[in-house]
């Protein structure tokens, strides 16, 4: 559907439905705020509208991150996250080598110390 100097078209996001209004070029160039309202290589605005309710979920939860508590309580999972992602790249233990659960419990304590043993050699 067109607007004034405007093209809106209903699409899927992530699973999740959106309008992106797109603005005319002819519409953008010449508007003397451009610069402030948008960094587009072409030179036009483009806008997401979603719906009220996931929106303003998403708004309160950018607002939460702010709070000193939230950002205490994600140091200590941004910890976790380093441990999992080198574990990952330096043992691959995302896959088991092994079957049966005995097994892949010796294979994770031996990923564990190579860890521990990369780590102390680092330090």
């Amino acid at each position: 559907m067109r607007l004034a100097g405007a093209h809106w078209n209903p699409v899927k996001q992530h699973g999740t439905d959106a309008i992106v209004i797109t603005f005319s070029i002819r519409t953008c160039r010449p508007c003397p705020f451009r610069e402030q309202c948008t960094s587009s290589v072409l030179g036009r605005r483009m806008l997401t509208l979603r719906p009220r309710e996931p929106e303003e979920a998403l708004v309160r939860a950018r607002a939460e991150q702010k709070t000193e508590i939230w950002k205490t309580k994600y140091a200590l999972r941004a910890g976790i996250e380093g441990t999992i992602s080198q574990a990952l790249d330096i043992t691959g233990i995302r896959r088991a080598r092994y079957r049966g659960l005995p097994r892949v419990r010796l294979q994770h304590a031996f990923s564990a110390t190579a860890l521990n043993v990369v780590r102390l050699d680092a330090y």
